[in-house]
């Protein structure tokens, strides 16, 4: 099987990034008309028949004070793999010739498992990172939950550095990934889509007439977030903020980043 597997971190842009991939005639996405998500979910469901179900990170407190050491891959026999191997095909077969191409945001804390589930298969991978800044604040989702808005937005502020530190002890080294900036995609989206095509040895034509000259890359609610959390944010995240900075340049300044 021929396959390009989307892992990158939630609220990344994996999302945009399928939506503008899926339009390539050789890729083939299991995506129902009223049913958004639905190659997610049904992945979802494979992984709970096998009881095996998605992590749960609750209150990331088991992360921050851990890392990722506790979570670990699914270790499946030869007879596990196989039968969810059978699962898997029947929901997401494409037709010969194409390539399959899955979006699984939760796929970025399963490599291992990747690696031994399709090891006879021809799986290229996309990480697509975002700036920690507006990941933290992205969707109001520290203002939610059980924890006070501010430790619960230092709380994501941790879980995201943590796993970007678990990215560059894995994808990062892994010659079958390509990682890309969200926010080189909103700025630069024929190059960004072209660099994909050529990573998957596909011909850019058939996307290259059907691309935006950029995609918006909202950054209000980072700047408009109190000074006071921001230094927070920043003191949590800034060390690795600026390791993919500089392994992954941006081709367009950004104004929060002149900002802090």
């Amino acid at each position: 099987m021929n396959g390009l597997f989307i892992v990158g971190y939630w609220n990344s842009g994996t999302t945009l990034l399928t939506d503008v991939l899926r339009k390539h005639p050789d890729l083939s996405l299991k995506k129902g008309r009223f049913l958004p998500n639905l190659e997610e979910r049904t992945l979802q469901k494979l992984f709970s028949k096998m009881g095996t179900p998605f992590f749960d990170f609750g209150d990331y407190s088991e992360v921050i004070e851990n890392g990722f050491a506790n979570y670990r891959s699914p270790e499946w026999s030869e007879e596990q793999m196989h039968t969810f191997r059978k699962m898997f095909d029947r929901h997401f077969s494409v037709s010969p010739g194409q390539h399959l191409l899955l979006k699984n945001p939760w796929l970025f804390f399963y490599k291992e498992w990747i690696d031994r589930q399709f090891a006879k298969d021809n799986i290229k991978k996309i990480v697509i990172l975002r700036n920690g800044y507006a990941q933290a604040v992205s969707k109001d989702y520290w203002m939610r939950g059980d924890l006070p808005p501010e430790k619960q937005l230092v709380a994501r502020s941790i879980f995201w550095r943590k796993a970007m530190e678990y990215y560059f002890e894995t994808w990062y080294k892994d010659p079958d990934c390509l990682t890309l900036r969200y926010e080189n995609l909103c700025t630069h989206p024929e190059d960004t889509i072209e660099t994909i095509c050529s990573f998957l040895s596909l011909p850019f034509e058939p996307l290259q007439r059907k691309l935006p000259e950029a995609f918006v890359n909202r950054m209000t609610k980072w700047l408009q977030l109190e000074p006071a959390f921001q230094q927070q944010v920043i003191q949590e995240i800034k060390g690795v903020q600026n390791r993919i900075d500089d392994a992954f340049p941006l081709k367009t300044a950004l104004e929060f980043f002149e900002n802090t």
